[in-house]
């Protein structure tokens, strides 16, 4: 299990109750009710959240900072199969009975999280708002597993990298998108030689800009969106590519 040490109910917690598109169909009263009871985590760069197996029993809210969602290949390297940063929430399995996590959860910067445990969600899940807010959440979160496949499927690494930063700044209501080269690499299978060959790339092409360690500013999102849509399709030449180049 994970220990959190740093914790307080969240009983004001404005944010919560105004910024969350999961709890947009709930009664704001309701809402500060049920987060009346619900801890408040401050937790440090590299803390767990959770653990790949752990129950799922809570809704984690990000109310700050960034947080990957990570398992280990057979060869022992980390997948990257999720990015959630200001806002949103990881609530994946949560209605599913004794469902475990199928990977862990890992700080990538300083976060603060409010956690809801599913009983304390269940008592307002009767009013329709919530559910049509869960619908469209989970329609969301099905166009998210679309375009994360369609990445992955891309022969071009340079399209695979344009398309992943053109995603994330979507997204992100930062300036910067918090990415470090290894994260980037373990999201798309690729190495991470080659990526930071590609950044270089789009930094002399005037795409990008880095703003220091792990933070990229999109210079140009028109000319990145159209490096991924050029090499979206792009045919393989010579049979398949190693899926790490």
């Amino acid at each position: 299990m994970v220990i959190r040490e740093k914790h307080n109910a969240c009983e004001e917690c404005g944010f919560c109750t105004s910024s969350i598109p999961l709890l947009d169909g709930i009664p704001q009263e309701e809402r500060r009710e049920m987060l009346k009871s619900s801890p408040h985590l401050d937790m440090s760069e590299g803390d767990f959240l959770f653990y790949e197996g752990e129950n799922v029993n809570t809704i984690w809210i990000i109310r700050k900072g960034t947080v990957k969602l990570t398992r280990s290949d057979i060869d022992g390297r980390e997948q990257i199969v999720g990015i959630f940063s200001d806002s949103e929430a990881i609530w994946e399995g949560i209605f599913l009975k004794e469902s475990v996590y199928p990977y862990s959860a890992v700080c990538m910067t300083d976060v603060s999280v409010c956690a809801v445990s599913m009983e304390n969600f269940s008592r307002v899940l009767s009013d329709p708002r919530t559910a049509r807010s869960i619908i469209t959440l989970l329609s969301q979160k099905l166009h998210d597993a679309n375009t994360r496949n369609i990445l992955l499927a891309t022969k071009s690494p340079a399209a695979k990298i344009a398309g992943l930063l053109v995603y994330h700044k979507e997204r992100s209501r930062e300036t910067h998108i918090a990415l470090k080269l290894q994260d980037i690499a373990a999201s798309l299978n690729l190495r991470p030689e080659t990526v930071s060959r590609k950044l270089r790339e789009f930094e002399k092409s005037g795409l990008i800009t880095r703003a220091g360690k792990g933070k990229i500013d999109i210079l140009d999102f028109e000319g990145l969106h159209g490096v991924y849509e050029a090499g979206r399709n792009e045919p393989s030449v010579g049979g398949e590519q190693n899926p790490k180049d």
